[in-house]
Protein backbone atom coordinates (compact mmCIF):
# COMPACT_ATOMS: atom_id res chain seq x y z
CA UNK A 1 0.00 0.00 0.00
CA UNK A 2 1.67 3.35 -0.86
CA UNK A 3 0.09 7.02 0.43
CA UNK A 4 1.62 10.33 1.02
CA UNK A 5 3.26 10.73 4.52
CA UNK A 6 2.75 14.80 4.05
CA UNK A 7 -0.31 14.25 7.08
CA UNK A 8 1.52 11.79 8.94
CA UNK A 9 5.42 13.48 10.37
CA UNK A 10 4.96 17.25 8.82
CA UNK A 11 8.46 17.98 10.04
CA UNK A 12 10.09 15.89 7.63
CA UNK A 13 9.10 18.02 5.20
CA UNK A 14 10.28 21.11 7.08
CA UNK A 15 13.94 19.79 6.97
CA UNK A 16 13.92 18.28 3.16
CA UNK A 17 14.73 21.83 1.53
CA UNK A 18 17.38 22.35 -0.65
CA UNK A 19 19.82 20.60 -2.87
CA UNK A 20 22.80 18.73 -2.05
CA UNK A 21 25.88 18.10 -3.64
CA UNK A 22 28.95 16.32 -2.30
CA UNK A 23 32.54 15.53 -3.28
CA UNK A 24 33.19 12.05 -3.71
CA UNK A 25 36.95 10.47 -3.65
CA UNK A 26 36.77 7.35 -2.72
CA UNK A 27 34.98 3.73 -2.75
CA UNK A 28 35.14 0.10 -3.26
CA UNK A 29 34.39 -3.26 -5.15
CA UNK A 30 35.97 -4.92 -7.95
CA UNK A 31 39.30 -3.64 -7.21
CA UNK A 32 42.48 -4.89 -9.46
CA UNK A 33 44.68 -5.83 -7.36
CA UNK A 34 48.24 -3.70 -7.00
CA UNK A 35 50.21 -6.82 -5.14
CA UNK A 36 49.38 -8.85 -8.71
CA UNK A 37 53.03 -8.97 -10.52
CA UNK A 38 51.25 -9.73 -14.09
CA UNK A 39 49.66 -6.89 -13.90
CA UNK A 40 50.38 -4.72 -17.14
CA UNK A 41 50.17 -0.99 -16.46
CA UNK A 42 47.84 1.41 -17.67
CA UNK A 43 48.73 4.46 -19.95
CA UNK A 44 49.09 7.67 -19.39
CA UNK A 45 45.16 8.08 -20.19
CA UNK A 46 44.35 4.58 -19.56
CA UNK A 47 42.84 4.45 -22.82
CA UNK A 48 43.45 1.00 -23.40
CA UNK A 49 40.57 -0.57 -21.28
CA UNK A 50 38.32 2.32 -22.45
CA UNK A 51 38.39 2.33 -26.00
CA UNK A 52 34.23 1.76 -26.53
CA UNK A 53 33.52 3.64 -23.15
CA UNK A 54 30.11 6.16 -23.47
CA UNK A 55 31.19 9.89 -22.66
CA UNK A 56 28.98 11.82 -20.86
CA UNK A 57 28.07 15.44 -22.92
CA UNK A 58 29.99 18.81 -22.12
CA UNK A 59 29.74 19.99 -18.67
CA UNK A 60 29.53 23.23 -16.71
CA UNK A 61 33.22 23.52 -16.36
CA UNK A 62 34.26 22.37 -12.52
CA UNK A 63 36.84 24.78 -11.17
CA UNK A 64 37.32 23.37 -7.44
CA UNK A 65 34.89 20.45 -5.28
CA UNK A 66 33.56 21.58 -1.90
CA UNK A 67 34.94 19.66 0.71
CA UNK A 68 34.50 18.86 3.95
CA UNK A 69 37.86 17.97 5.52
CA UNK A 70 37.54 15.40 8.66
CA UNK A 71 40.13 15.27 11.49
CA UNK A 72 40.47 13.22 14.20
CA UNK A 73 38.37 15.88 16.33
CA UNK A 74 37.24 18.35 13.84
CA UNK A 75 35.60 19.23 10.90
CA UNK A 76 36.80 21.98 8.77
CA UNK A 77 34.35 22.62 5.74
CA UNK A 78 36.14 24.75 2.57
CA UNK A 79 34.24 27.39 0.57
CA UNK A 80 30.26 28.49 1.53
CA UNK A 81 28.58 25.17 -0.11
CA UNK A 82 30.84 23.20 2.36
CA UNK A 83 30.02 25.06 5.48
CA UNK A 84 26.14 25.28 4.71
CA UNK A 85 26.33 21.77 4.60
CA UNK A 86 28.32 20.98 7.45
CA UNK A 87 25.48 23.34 9.17
CA UNK A 88 23.46 19.81 9.35
CA UNK A 89 25.42 17.61 10.66
CA UNK A 90 24.98 18.21 14.12
CA UNK A 91 20.86 19.15 14.07
CA UNK A 92 19.03 20.23 17.43
CA UNK A 93 18.48 17.44 19.78
CA UNK A 94 15.15 18.95 20.40
CA UNK A 95 14.37 18.43 17.66
CA UNK A 96 15.97 15.12 17.29
CA UNK A 97 14.25 14.02 20.77
CA UNK A 98 10.33 15.16 19.17
CA UNK A 99 11.00 12.86 15.69
CA UNK A 100 12.10 10.60 18.04
CA UNK A 101 9.41 10.26 20.24
CA UNK A 102 7.17 10.54 17.23
CA UNK A 103 8.09 7.96 15.31
CA UNK A 104 7.79 5.64 18.95
CA UNK A 105 4.67 7.26 19.56
CA UNK A 106 3.02 6.32 16.26
CA UNK A 107 4.87 2.72 15.86
CA UNK A 108 6.26 4.45 12.37
CA UNK A 109 9.95 3.46 10.39
CA UNK A 110 11.90 5.58 8.19
CA UNK A 111 13.71 4.29 5.19
CA UNK A 112 15.64 6.57 3.33
CA UNK A 113 18.20 6.43 -0.11
CA UNK A 114 21.82 6.94 0.32
CA UNK A 115 20.95 10.58 -2.39
CA UNK A 116 18.63 11.73 0.19
CA UNK A 117 20.01 15.96 1.00
CA UNK A 118 22.35 16.15 4.22
CA UNK A 119 19.14 17.71 5.51
CA UNK A 120 17.21 14.94 6.08
CA UNK A 121 20.50 12.51 6.62
CA UNK A 122 22.02 14.61 9.32
CA UNK A 123 18.74 14.24 11.43
CA UNK A 124 18.10 10.81 10.59
CA UNK A 125 21.34 9.80 11.67
CA UNK A 126 20.83 11.67 14.39
CA UNK A 127 17.53 10.15 15.66
CA UNK A 128 19.49 6.69 14.85
CA UNK A 129 21.98 7.18 17.02
CA UNK A 130 19.89 9.19 20.07
CA UNK A 131 17.45 5.50 19.62
CA UNK A 132 20.70 3.08 20.13
CA UNK A 133 21.85 5.21 23.39
CA UNK A 134 18.75 5.25 25.19
CA UNK A 135 18.48 1.31 24.34
CA UNK A 136 21.40 1.36 26.04
CA UNK A 137 19.84 2.04 29.71
CA UNK A 138 16.19 1.02 28.71
CA UNK A 139 14.32 -1.46 31.32
CA UNK A 140 10.76 -0.67 30.58
CA UNK A 141 10.90 -2.27 27.35
CA UNK A 142 9.66 1.01 25.46
CA UNK A 143 12.30 1.87 23.28
CA UNK A 144 12.75 -0.52 19.56
CA UNK A 145 15.39 -2.56 19.29
CA UNK A 146 15.71 -2.46 15.75
CA UNK A 147 16.29 1.17 14.69
CA UNK A 148 13.40 3.43 13.49
CA UNK A 149 15.63 4.73 10.81
CA UNK A 150 17.85 3.48 7.93
CA UNK A 151 19.58 4.87 5.35
CA UNK A 152 20.56 2.96 2.98
CA UNK A 153 20.64 1.28 -1.18
CA UNK A 154 17.26 0.50 -2.77
CA UNK A 155 17.24 -3.29 -1.91
CA UNK A 156 17.80 -2.72 2.15
CA UNK A 157 15.68 0.23 2.32
CA UNK A 158 13.24 -3.12 1.65
CA UNK A 159 15.12 -5.67 3.69
CA UNK A 160 15.61 -2.73 6.79
CA UNK A 161 11.88 -2.27 6.89
CA UNK A 162 10.87 -6.03 7.67
CA UNK A 163 13.39 -5.73 10.34
CA UNK A 164 11.34 -2.64 11.76
CA UNK A 165 8.13 -4.69 11.48
CA UNK A 166 9.28 -7.49 12.89
CA UNK A 167 11.85 -6.88 15.26
CA UNK A 168 10.25 -2.83 16.39
CA UNK A 169 6.76 -3.80 15.42
CA UNK A 170 6.34 -0.74 13.73
CA UNK A 171 2.72 -0.44 11.69
CA UNK A 172 3.61 1.52 8.52
CA UNK A 173 6.92 2.99 6.93
CA UNK A 174 7.76 6.22 5.52
CA UNK A 175 10.06 5.69 2.54
CA UNK A 176 12.09 8.43 1.32
CA UNK A 177 13.32 8.01 -2.14
CA UNK A 178 11.89 7.96 -6.13
CA UNK A 179 8.66 6.20 -6.98
CA UNK A 180 10.70 3.05 -7.56
CA UNK A 181 12.19 2.55 -4.08
CA UNK A 182 8.40 2.59 -2.77
CA UNK A 183 7.23 0.05 -4.81
CA UNK A 184 10.42 -1.57 -3.86
CA UNK A 185 10.28 -1.22 -0.27
CA UNK A 186 6.17 -2.15 -0.41
CA UNK A 187 6.61 -5.70 -2.82
CA UNK A 188 9.52 -6.70 -0.40
CA UNK A 189 6.87 -5.92 2.89
CA UNK A 190 4.51 -7.78 1.03
CA UNK A 191 6.65 -10.99 0.51
CA UNK A 192 7.87 -11.16 4.00
CA UNK A 193 4.40 -11.41 5.54
CA UNK A 194 4.13 -7.32 5.95
CA UNK A 195 1.41 -6.77 2.76
CA UNK A 196 -0.71 -4.68 5.41
CA UNK A 197 1.92 -2.54 6.35
CA UNK A 198 0.75 0.73 4.47
CA UNK A 199 4.24 2.22 2.66
CA UNK A 200 3.94 6.29 2.86
CA UNK A 201 5.94 8.45 0.04
CA UNK A 202 7.04 11.83 0.29
CA UNK A 203 4.54 13.28 -1.71
CA UNK A 204 0.95 12.80 -3.86
CA UNK A 205 3.28 13.55 -6.76
CA UNK A 206 5.30 11.93 -9.12
CA UNK A 207 8.95 11.26 -8.02
CA UNK A 208 10.64 10.12 -11.12
CA UNK A 209 13.74 8.69 -11.83
CA UNK A 210 14.97 9.35 -15.46
CA UNK A 211 17.06 5.76 -15.45
CA UNK A 212 13.64 3.96 -14.56
CA UNK A 213 11.93 5.46 -17.30
CA UNK A 214 13.78 4.81 -20.15
CA UNK A 215 13.10 1.05 -19.67
CA UNK A 216 9.41 1.40 -19.88
CA UNK A 217 8.88 2.80 -23.23
CA UNK A 218 8.63 1.44 -26.50
CA UNK A 219 12.05 1.17 -27.56
CA UNK A 220 12.93 -1.33 -24.63
CA UNK A 221 10.50 -3.56 -24.81
CA UNK A 222 11.64 -3.81 -28.88
CA UNK A 223 14.77 -4.43 -27.81
CA UNK A 224 14.12 -7.35 -25.36
CA UNK A 225 11.77 -8.76 -28.22
CA UNK A 226 14.45 -8.52 -30.30
CA UNK A 227 16.99 -10.69 -28.10
CA UNK A 228 14.15 -13.23 -27.07
CA UNK A 229 13.87 -13.71 -30.55
CA UNK A 230 17.63 -14.58 -31.49
CA UNK A 231 18.81 -18.28 -31.82
CA UNK A 232 21.31 -18.07 -28.70
CA UNK A 233 19.53 -18.57 -25.23
CA UNK A 234 19.41 -15.26 -23.83
CA UNK A 235 18.90 -13.98 -19.58
CA UNK A 236 17.28 -10.41 -19.17
CA UNK A 237 19.54 -8.77 -16.41
CA UNK A 238 17.40 -5.48 -14.88
CA UNK A 239 19.02 -2.98 -12.49
CA UNK A 240 16.52 -3.00 -9.24
CA UNK A 241 16.39 0.70 -9.83
CA UNK A 242 13.19 0.17 -12.33
CA UNK A 243 9.53 -0.18 -11.61
CA UNK A 244 8.01 -2.93 -10.72
CA UNK A 245 5.78 -2.56 -14.06
CA UNK A 246 8.76 -3.01 -16.29
CA UNK A 247 10.49 -6.24 -14.30
CA UNK A 248 7.11 -7.49 -14.50
CA UNK A 249 6.48 -6.68 -18.66
CA UNK A 250 10.30 -7.78 -18.97
CA UNK A 251 9.68 -11.39 -17.42
CA UNK A 252 7.12 -11.77 -19.94
CA UNK A 253 9.26 -11.32 -22.57
CA UNK A 254 11.91 -13.29 -21.72
CA UNK A 255 13.85 -14.90 -18.70
CA UNK A 256 14.77 -11.77 -16.55
CA UNK A 257 16.65 -11.49 -13.24
CA UNK A 258 16.85 -8.53 -10.97
CA UNK A 259 19.97 -6.98 -9.88
CA UNK A 260 21.87 -4.33 -7.57
CA UNK A 261 25.07 -2.67 -8.10
CA UNK A 262 26.91 -4.48 -5.59
CA UNK A 263 26.09 -8.06 -7.22
CA UNK A 264 25.62 -7.68 -10.32
CA UNK A 265 29.05 -8.75 -11.71
CA UNK A 266 28.22 -11.72 -9.15
CA UNK A 267 24.91 -12.11 -11.12
CA UNK A 268 26.03 -12.32 -14.70
CA UNK A 269 29.16 -14.79 -13.91
CA UNK A 270 27.05 -16.87 -11.99
CA UNK A 271 24.73 -16.79 -14.81
CA UNK A 272 27.04 -17.53 -17.44
CA UNK A 273 29.09 -20.33 -15.26
CA UNK A 274 25.58 -21.87 -15.33
CA UNK A 275 24.26 -21.93 -18.20
CA UNK A 276 27.43 -21.62 -20.55
CA UNK A 277 29.35 -18.56 -21.46
CA UNK A 278 29.41 -19.83 -25.05
CA UNK A 279 25.66 -20.31 -25.19
CA UNK A 280 24.14 -17.62 -23.05
CA UNK A 281 23.56 -14.44 -24.40
CA UNK A 282 23.78 -11.31 -21.47
CA UNK A 283 21.22 -8.63 -22.14
CA UNK A 284 21.71 -6.16 -19.55
CA UNK A 285 19.70 -2.66 -18.87
CA UNK A 286 18.55 -0.21 -18.82
CA UNK A 287 21.77 1.67 -17.47
CA UNK A 288 23.96 1.93 -20.27
CA UNK A 289 26.94 3.63 -18.58
CA UNK A 290 26.68 0.70 -15.79
CA UNK A 291 26.62 -2.29 -18.47
CA UNK A 292 29.05 -0.56 -20.39
CA UNK A 293 31.75 -0.16 -17.08
CA UNK A 294 31.17 -4.22 -16.45
CA UNK A 295 32.17 -4.90 -19.77
CA UNK A 296 35.08 -2.60 -19.53
CA UNK A 297 35.74 -4.59 -16.12
CA UNK A 298 35.60 -7.69 -18.08
CA UNK A 299 38.52 -5.91 -20.89
CA UNK A 300 40.55 -4.77 -17.96
CA UNK A 301 40.81 -8.29 -16.30
CA UNK A 302 41.57 -10.02 -19.92
CA UNK A 303 44.07 -7.18 -20.93
CA UNK A 304 46.19 -6.59 -17.35
CA UNK A 305 45.82 -10.83 -18.15
CA UNK A 306 44.98 -12.38 -14.75
CA UNK A 307 46.06 -15.81 -14.54
CA UNK A 308 42.75 -18.38 -14.53
CA UNK A 309 44.21 -19.69 -10.67
CA UNK A 310 42.99 -15.59 -10.14
CA UNK A 311 40.11 -15.20 -11.87
CA UNK A 312 39.43 -18.64 -9.96
CA UNK A 313 40.08 -16.86 -6.62
CA UNK A 314 39.35 -13.31 -6.77
CA UNK A 315 36.11 -13.22 -9.60
CA UNK A 316 34.13 -16.48 -9.84
CA UNK A 317 35.62 -20.21 -9.46
CA UNK A 318 34.05 -21.23 -12.16
CA UNK A 319 35.46 -18.92 -15.02
CA UNK A 320 38.74 -18.44 -16.53
CA UNK A 321 40.40 -16.27 -19.06
CA UNK A 322 38.75 -18.38 -21.68
CA UNK A 323 35.13 -17.81 -20.22
CA UNK A 324 35.67 -14.28 -19.32
CA UNK A 325 36.31 -13.63 -23.14
CA UNK A 326 32.75 -15.22 -24.25
CA UNK A 327 31.05 -13.52 -21.25
CA UNK A 328 32.12 -10.36 -22.54
CA UNK A 329 31.61 -10.68 -26.17
CA UNK A 330 28.07 -12.54 -25.50
CA UNK A 331 27.57 -9.24 -23.15
CA UNK A 332 24.69 -7.14 -25.14
CA UNK A 333 23.96 -3.65 -23.17
CA UNK A 334 20.77 -1.68 -23.90
CA UNK A 335 22.33 1.43 -25.67
CA UNK A 336 19.83 4.13 -24.64
CA UNK A 337 19.57 4.47 -20.87
CA UNK A 338 20.73 7.12 -18.26
CA UNK A 339 20.27 9.06 -15.33
CA UNK A 340 20.22 12.44 -16.94
CA UNK A 341 22.50 13.65 -13.53
CA UNK A 342 24.83 11.34 -14.16
CA UNK A 343 24.90 12.44 -17.95
CA UNK A 344 25.94 15.84 -17.03
CA UNK A 345 29.16 14.96 -15.38
CA UNK A 346 32.05 13.64 -17.49
CA UNK A 347 35.19 14.94 -18.87
CA UNK A 348 34.86 18.77 -16.69
CA UNK A 349 35.24 16.53 -13.79
CA UNK A 350 37.96 14.44 -14.73
CA UNK A 351 40.16 17.07 -15.32
CA UNK A 352 39.21 18.86 -12.18
CA UNK A 353 40.06 15.25 -10.34
CA UNK A 354 43.44 14.84 -11.99
CA UNK A 355 44.74 19.08 -12.28
CA UNK A 356 43.47 19.60 -8.53
CA UNK A 357 43.28 16.01 -6.74
CA UNK A 358 45.62 13.85 -8.28
CA UNK A 359 47.11 12.65 -4.47
CA UNK A 360 43.02 11.64 -3.58
CA UNK A 361 41.43 8.49 -3.31
CA UNK A 362 38.80 8.38 -6.46
CA UNK A 363 35.60 6.63 -6.42
CA UNK A 364 33.07 5.72 -9.19
CA UNK A 365 29.49 4.29 -8.77
CA UNK A 366 29.44 2.01 -11.76
CA UNK A 367 26.32 4.27 -12.74
CA UNK A 368 28.42 6.90 -13.80
CA UNK A 369 30.04 7.64 -17.37
CA UNK A 370 32.69 6.18 -19.17
CA UNK A 371 35.71 8.67 -18.30
CA UNK A 372 35.00 9.14 -14.59
CA UNK A 373 34.83 5.18 -14.36
CA UNK A 374 37.96 5.27 -15.80
CA UNK A 375 40.03 7.44 -14.04
CA UNK A 376 38.71 5.70 -10.55
CA UNK A 377 39.52 2.22 -12.06
CA UNK A 378 42.85 3.39 -12.92
CA UNK A 379 43.23 4.32 -9.66
CA UNK A 380 42.13 1.07 -8.52
CA UNK A 381 45.01 -0.62 -9.72
CA UNK A 382 47.02 1.18 -6.77
CA UNK A 383 43.81 0.39 -4.23
CA UNK A 384 44.12 4.60 -4.68
CA UNK A 385 40.64 4.22 -5.53
CA UNK A 386 37.78 1.78 -6.68
CA UNK A 387 34.81 1.38 -8.41
CA UNK A 388 31.33 -0.44 -7.26
CA UNK A 389 27.81 0.50 -5.36
CA UNK A 390 26.96 2.92 -2.71
CA UNK A 391 28.04 0.71 0.26
CA UNK A 392 31.33 -0.60 -1.45
CA UNK A 393 32.22 3.23 -1.50
CA UNK A 394 31.34 3.80 1.95
CA UNK A 395 32.79 0.60 2.91
CA UNK A 396 36.66 1.57 1.30
CA UNK A 397 36.24 5.13 3.20
CA UNK A 398 35.76 3.53 5.99
CA UNK A 399 39.17 1.10 5.30
CA UNK A 400 40.55 4.23 4.26
CA UNK A 401 39.99 6.39 7.32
Amino acid sequence: MLRSAAKLLPQCGAIARGSHQRRCLVSASLAINKDEPSQQPLNQSGSRFFSSMPSAPPAQQISAFPSIIIGPDTISPQGSFAEAQASFLEPPMDLVEEMLDKLIELKVGIVAHYYMDVELQGILFAIKKRQMELLQSDTSGKIPKFPLVAIADSLKMGDDAVNMCSQSKVESIICLGVDFMSESVSAILGKNGFSNTPVYRATQKHIGCSLAESAEGLNYKAWLNKSAAGKSKALHVVYINTSLETKATSSSIIPTITCTSSNVLQTILQASAQMGPEELRICYGPDTYMGENLVSLLTAVLESKWSDERIKRDLHPEHDQASIRALRDNTDVYPSGNCVVHHMFGQSVVDTVMNDYSDAYVTAHLEVPGEMFQIALKKSLVDDGVVGSTSNILNFIERKV
